[in-house]
C-alpha cells in the first residue's frame, strides 16, 4: 500500500506526527501557510489592545532513509503585531516505528525525539506557544488503518502523546487524537483534537514583558477539520481548519486557517 506523510497543522510545531513511515529514501517537501486570529489571551494582563492576526510559514523536510528510521526537519517564519515576518523556529525529529499494521502488524507504533530552537525574539511574542529557546520532546505515536478488502485503506487512526521539557522552565505536554476517512484514495477528511498542557506554577501572562510560556501554567484544547486531495505521485493538497475550545493561561477562541503541499521526490 502506498503510504503518504501527512501534514496536520498544530499550533506548536508542524514536524511529522503521524505514525506511518514513507517510503523508502523517498523525500517529502512541505510547505505551508496558516492564518490565525484571535482576540484576547485568557488570564492576560494587559489584554490586548486589538486583535492579533498571525501569519505563519512553515517548510518540512522529510526523509525515510531505513525501513524503520526518519528524519524530519522544519522551518517556522512569523508576522503579528508584535513581530515582523522573520524567523521563529527551527525543529531536527528522529523518528523510529517499532511495528507496522500494514506489513502485517496489529498496530503501528512510532516513537521519536525532537529538539526545537526559537528565536529570542519571537519568544517576547504571546502568539509564540514555545517555552525557551531550545526545547526538547519525546513522543509517542499508536495508529491503526482499516481498508474493505482493497489495497487502499478507508479508514484509519490515531493518538499521539509527547512530554516535553526545554533549556529552562516546566515541562509540559500535549497529545492529539485523529481520525481520517479515504475514498477513492482521492479525497480524504480528518478530525482532530489537539491538548497542550505547560506544567509551570504562574496563572497569569505578561503581555507587556512576556518571554515565553516556560514557567506558566497553560491549557489549551483545539477541534478541527481538514480535507486532503491527492495528485498520486505528485503529493497532496491540504486545507485545514482549527478552533481554540478551550484555554486557561493562553490565547482563547482562536481560529486557525492552514493551507500547505506535500511533493515527493526520491533520489534513487
Amino acid at each position: 500500500m502506498r503510504k503518504l506523510l501527512l501534514f496536520l497543522p498544530l499550533y506548536v510545531g508542524a514536524l511529522e506526527i503521524d505514525p506511518w513511515l514513507g517510503n523508502l529514501w523517498e523525500v517529502k517537501l512541505t510547505p505551508s501557510y496558516t492564518y490565525s486570529r484571535y482576540k484576547e489571551v485568557e488570564n492576560g494582563h494587559p489584554q490586548l489592545k486589538t486583535s492579533s492576526s498571525d501569519h505563519l510559514i512553515s517548510t518540512g523536510f522529510g526523509v525515510t532513509f531505513s525501513p524503520t528510521w526518519a528524519l524530519d526537519i522544519d522551518a517556522e517564519f512569523v508576522d503579528t503585531p508584535r513581530q515582523s515576518m522573520g524567523y521563529r523556529s527551527l525543529g531536527y525529529q528522529l523518528r523510529y516505528e517499532w511495528s507496522n499494521d500494514i506489513a502485517g502488524d496489529w498496530s503501528t507504533l512510532t516513537t521519536g525525539f525532537n529538539v526545537r530552537g526559537v528565536s529570542r525574539h519571537s519568544l517576547k511574542d504571546v502568539s509564540c506557544p514555545y517555552h525557551s529557546d531550545i526545547n526538547f520532546e519525546l513522543t509517542g505515536v499508536l495508529g491503526k488503518e482499516w481498508s474493505r478488502g482493497g489495497p487502499d485503506w478507508k479508514v484509519r487512526a490515531f493518538g499521539f502523546a509527547a512530554l516535553g521539557i526545554a533549556n529552562h522552565g516546566s515541562p509540559w505536554m500535549r497529545f492529539v487524537f485523529s481520525l481520517e476517512g479515504n475514498e477513492w484514495n482521492k479525497h480524504r477528511l480528518r478530525l482532530f483534537l489537539l491538548g497542550y498542557f505547560g506544567l509551570g506554577s504562574i496563572q497569569q501572562v505578561d503581555t507587556r514583558d512576556f518571554c515565553g510560556y516556560a514557567f506558566i501554567h497553560h491549557q489549551s484544547l483545539d477541534g478541527g477539520v481538514r480535507y486532503t486531495y491527492t495528485f498520486n505521485i505528485w503529493g497532496h493538497l491540504d486545507f485545514a481548519y482549527a478552533r481554540r475550545l478551550y484555554a486557561h493561561t493562553f490565547p482563547k477562541n482562536v481560529n486557525s486557517f492552514t493551507f500547505s503541499y506535500t511533493l515527493p521526490f526520491c533520489f534513487f
